[in-house]
């Protein structure tokens, strides 16, 4: 069959939705599809607001030019009426988009009881956002959720789409596992210090639950001298964010950008990781986190649900007790994560659930 899998961003495997959109597709031909990665990207200027418009008529434009398709996967806000006539469309999602526009609006609700000039503004646009969210879900022959806690909110929520949703799950890239692997070999049993190393990844956005990790921090910190935490991925918000007496003390160490090459180091040199999403499409750190042997205290959010069974010791509720136990590592050969998160086992399941024949109209 002939797939087109949609990324927003650009093709580029340093963006998480142009890595599923490019693992999957060259999982998808592994297994004899012709299967196509595109971006609508670079965008021409505008409003960061509307971009979405210009990325649905772009769209709408490369599949008439590069069809036809079998089947087309994109982001639901881009399942447009044109798509839905160029082949069977899937609305594969990368992100609870429905979810953030809520808790983007809420937060701001939030920050101010009256609501703001921009608060407003913020409202009136997302209106637009969440009809075409909608629209394509109605639209698609299948829905794909990012896990199943996003197919179990979904069918609470869309109970007359059930039928037609499943769910698809992620990993890390496969040349990345030896040095994951190698990281989880040599960690010590014990940590070696007498504090505890923190590691907080993910950008400074109200969803990741950054108002959750301060609150934490300021209890942890206090009550443990010798704790210290390190914020990575962060961009250059979580410096305004922070006490700034935690950064000169050292408590609190930021790192607003890395390269994927220095992760294994950086997941080596600390004992403990936090995970603190209010709302998440998957969460990719906590599959690093903890294939490098951390412990990983996680609020219940994105792929916690599905990573779960197979670290019953690693994967423990946020926030972490006053004294942390050590446990035994899981065996992940042996208890079938390595086989269930793969690409070529994502892929295979992609193709079960989107491209098996039959299905009628949405």
């Amino acid at each position: 069959m002939r797939v087109l899998l949609v990324s927003h961003p650009p093709l580029t495997a340093t963006l998480g939705a142009a890595q599923i959109a490019l693992h999957l597709a060259a999982g998808l031909r592994e297994l004899g599809h012709d299967a196509v990665a595109l971006s609508p990207a670079p965008l021409p200027p505008g409003p960061h607001w509307f971009s979405w418009l210009q990325q649905r008529r772009v769209l709408d434009r490369l599949v008439a030019e590069q069809g036809p398709f079998d089947v087309i996967d994109t982001p639901a806000i881009s399942a447009t009426p044109a798509l839905a006539r160029a082949g069977r469309l899937v609305v594969r999602s990368i992100q609870p988009e429905l979810c953030y526009l809520r808790d983007d609006i809420l937060g701001e609700l939030r920050r101010r009881p009256v609501p703001s000039p921009r608060a407003l503004a913020h409202a009136t646009l997302a209106a637009p956002r969440a009809g075409a969210i909608l629209a394509g879900w109605r639209r698609a022959r299948k829905i794909l959720c990012l896990g199943s806690r996003e197919q179990a909110w979904m069918r609470r929520r869309f109970p007359s789409w059930a039928a037609k949703t499943g769910f698809y799950v992620c990993a890390p890239a496969q040349e990345e596992r030896p040095a994951l692997a190698a990281v989880r070999r040599r960690r010590p049993e014990q940590p070696p210090g007498p504090g505890l190393r923190f590691l907080w990844l993910g950008r400074w956005a109200g969803h990741k639950g950054t108002g959750r990790l301060l609150r934490f921090l300021a209890e942890r910190l206090a009550a443990h001298p010798d704790d210290v935490c390190t914020v990575a991925g962060c961009g250059p918000a979580a410096e305004r964010a922070l006490p700034a007496a935690w950064l000169r003390a050292g408590r609190v160490r930021l790192i607003p950008s890395y390269a994927r090459a220095e992760l294994p180091a950086l997941l080596a040199a600390h004992d403990a990781g936090l995970f603190t999403s209010t709302v998440e499409g998957w969460g990719l750190s906590l599959n690093e986190m903890l294939e490098s042997g951390l412990p990983v205290f996680a609020t219940p959010a994105g792929a916690v649900d599905d990573l779960r069974p197979y670290f019953p010791a690693s994967l423990r509720p946020f926030p972490p007790p006053a004294r942390i136990e050590p446990a035994p590592r899981e065996d992940l050969e042996a208890n079938g994560y390595f086989a269930r998160f793969a690409w070529s086992a994502i892929a295979r399941d992609y193709e079960r659930q989107a491209l098996a024949p039959g299905g009628g109209p949405p």
